[in-house]
């Protein structure tokens, strides 16, 4: 063959291998470091048999330099390299060291005998077939083939078979029967891993589709936090909420639902509130969607959920004891919560025993859950309240009898908080460290029920929950009645302008969401409804007057303006402090009932924490809050003393503020709050000494 022909020949192989050279191609042509120092060695060897056998030539020194390379990279393999690039270089070194190496040897004249130089193709061709794709190498064969069959046949046909034609015909069969072996065991086996991708991508797409089968059955959401961000997906009763809310034209025409008609927000203030909340996404705002359950559907839940998980963890055995015949069939509660609420427990308390087929025991017990609801403003109890309720009692089937507690008749007061005081001196922290504790607390408070937290894994967790959260929430607030006192179309119209002026004022101000007051507005329009301060003001028009003075003198900080709000909720109409704890985060519940427990204009004194030498202290930064509020409650009141109908109370607040207001107000806040407090007690007096 010519040297005139080669080049036509290396752009012939060029342009058949032009669609490899794609990175996804490429990264499939990958090599292991195995195969990849072979054909280092391979090219070596035959490098040399070519070299005894001819001449010395620079194209073998070639080879030479890229079998080294590619021995050298088998041995140390950069994992850095991205897979199409050493697929890649795979690709061009093969084709340079085979194929390439077959056209050079066929190339120009080639001299008598041939049985060297055709023992060598059939070999590089043999290779070339194994290494590569079939795709790839039956290609490159074939242009070979032809190659060399054009040089045979230009350097005399007669000669070759006079010579060396048994040699030949045998070569012909010998590697016809390879070709077609290793082309016959490359398929099948091609065959063979495509149909195991088959398998692979048919197992995967049942296993997934159950699972989705699954959840879409039992609307299972093991995980706390995707309930959370993707409340539309927590329970499909929500998208019904969002379908009713949205067919207001108030709300399509962007009116805030707290400044729709009072009867109207009373009759739907539950579905207004949940889809309030929905939309906030604000860790403060707990949503609660209850449907009814049966205990068997529940535990059939439970152990679907507890199969979901089994990847991760061992599934534990669950053996559920009813202890009592007044169990219920049925219950109302929050499907999902209850679900992430129990999975975690029942792992927790099974991972504490190594051992395989681990059996945890669920006891179900009939009690009572006692709310007390007070009107605080009258410093008054309006009695107690009690709800059915079934205590669970989880822990590992050996616990012992005498180790259970003892279920009571019911648990009363589930607001004082207590009961989630999770480190107790006899426990050891590490015993439960992998329970998310603030989601446990968080589902029972969500559902105004009690926990008692165990000391040790020998002893169980004890869970009240009520048969019904949707009574007990729905008592919570259909006992705050609406006020039937009058008002007048102005002023109603007036309060409504000072209500959107200050929503934009502590959006600004107080940096607040728009969503999240809403929601808080929604409140204040439902509990005050047009109830009067004793000032003849408006309830709300003077919780969002107090509020925004809370603003003023703490810039930039929503939390204040928040606690504000609630604490007066809870002060003045009796919400209770339950709803405040099963609808908010627990520091918002801790700081009102804080303030709430403040009676006396004494107990606002920062306690505060000494440092070294006790004459300097730390104080924490929401008791001055409470200052704050409660400052701001009595600024707003003395500045309406006017509208007072008793003016000895208002002669009173005065006086007080002289005396012990002030004295606070200088040694904890800044100068402006304390003048504007004294200049507000010397109008009251006047406005006292006026009228006597």
């Amino acid at each position: 063959m010519s040297f005139d022909i080669l080049p036509f020949v290396i752009i012939l192989i060029l342009l058949l291998l032009r669609s490899s050279f794609t990175k996804e191609r490429l990264a499939k042509l990958k090599p292991s470091d195995a195969i990849m120092g072979f054909i280092g060695c391979y090219v070596i060897g035959t490098t040399i048999l070519d070299y005894v056998s001819g001449c010395f030539i620079y194209w073998y020194l070639f080879q030479f330099v890229v079998a080294i390379s590619l021995i050298s990279y088998a041995i140390d393999a950069k994992q850095a390299i991205p897979s199409w690039k050493i697929g890649r270089r795979w690709l061009i070194s093969v084709v340079f060291c085979l194929p390439v190496n077959v056209l050079w040897n066929w190339s120009g004249e080639i001299q008598p005998p041939f049985t060297f130089t055709l023992a060598l193709s059939v070999a590089h061709l043999a290779v070339i077939l194994c290494v590569l794709p079939l795709g790839i190498s039956v290609r490159l064969v074939l242009i070979m083939l032809l190659v060399i069959g054009y040089a045979l046949y230009r350097s005399g046909m007669d000669l070759l078979l006079s010579e060396s034609g048994g040699f030949l015909i045998s070569l012909l069969g010998l590697s016809l029967m390879i070709f077609f072996i290793i082309v016959y065991n490359k398929r099948k086996l091609a065959g063979y891993k495509h149909y195991g991708y088959y398998l692979s991508n048919k197992i995967q797409e049942k296993q997934i589709k159950e699972q989705k089968q699954r959840q879409a059955d039992f609307g299972l959401y093991t995980d706390l936090e995707s309930i959370r961000n993707n409340p539309k997906e927590a329970h499909a009763s929500l998208d019904q909420v969002m379908k009713e809310v949205t067919q207001f034209i108030s709300y399509l025409d962007n009116r805030p639902l707290y400044e729709e008609n009072l009867d109207l927000i009373t009759k739907n203030f539950i579905i207004w509130d949940i889809f309030l909340k929905q939309r906030a996404r604000s860790k403060n705002h707990i949503i609660l969607m209850p449907t009814e359950v049966s205990l068997d559907e529940l535990v059939r839940k439970l152990e679907m959920a507890l199969e979901l998980e089994g990847k991760e963890h061992a599934v534990p055995k669950l053996l559920i004891e009813p202890k009592d015949h007044k169990l219920p069939e049925k219950i109302i509660c929050d499907v999902n919560q209850m679900i992430c609420l129990l999975v975690p427990v029942i792992l927790s308390i099974a991972n504490l025993d190594a051992s395989k087929g681990v059996l945890v025991r669920i006891r179900l017990h009939t009690t009572y859950l006692k709310y007390k609801l007070k009107d605080l403003s009258e410093n008054t109890c309006h009695g107690k309240t009690c709800f059915p309720a079934i205590a669970l009692v989880i822990g590992h089937a050996t616990i012992p009898e005498e180790a259970l507690p003892q279920i009571r008749n019911y648990y009363q007061d589930v607001t004082a908080g207590s009961e989630f005081d999770w480190h107790s001196v006899a426990q050891k922290e590490s015993e439960w460290t992998s329970i998310e504790k603030r989601s446990i607390e968080r589902i029972i408070r969500i559902h105004y029920g009690y926990l008692q937290f165990p000391a040790s894994h020998k002893r169980p967790m004890l869970m009240v929950i009520p048969c019904n959260v949707a009574a007990v929430r729905d008592e919570m607030i259909s006992r705050i009645a609406p006020s039937d006192n009058s008002v007048t179309y102005k002023e109603f119209r007036e309060s409504m302008v000072m209500l959107t002026k200050a929503y934009h004022k502590l959006c600004t101000l107080a940096d607040m969401r728009t969503i999240v007051l809403d929601e808080l507005f929604l409140l204040l329009r439902r509990c005050y409804g047009f109830r009067r301060h004793a000032s003849g003001q408006l309830c709300y028009v003077r919780a969002l007057g107090i509020a925004q003075l809370v603003a003023e003198w703490v810039p930039y900080q929503p939390r204040p303006v928040y606690f504000s709000v609630l604490y007066g909720l809870v002060r003045y109409t009796g919400l209770p402090l339950a709803y405040v704890k099963a609808n908010y985060s627990m520091d918002v519940y801790c700081f009102v009932e804080s303030i709430v427990a403040v009676n006396k204009r004494q107990e606002m004194e920062p306690c505060g924490l000494y440092v070294g030498n006790r004459l300097k202290r730390i104080i924490n930064r929401e008791q001055l809050f409470i200052l704050c509020i409660k400052f701001a409650e009595r600024l707003y009141d003395l500045r309406h003393a006017k509208d007072y109908i008793h003016l000895e109370e208002v002669k009173y607040m005065a006086q007080e503020t002289l005396t012990i207001d002030i004295e606070l107000g200088k040694k904890y806040l800044n100068a402006k709050i304390v003048e504007e407090l004294v200049q507000a007690a010397h109008q009251a007096l006047q406005v006292c000494e006026g009228v006597c």
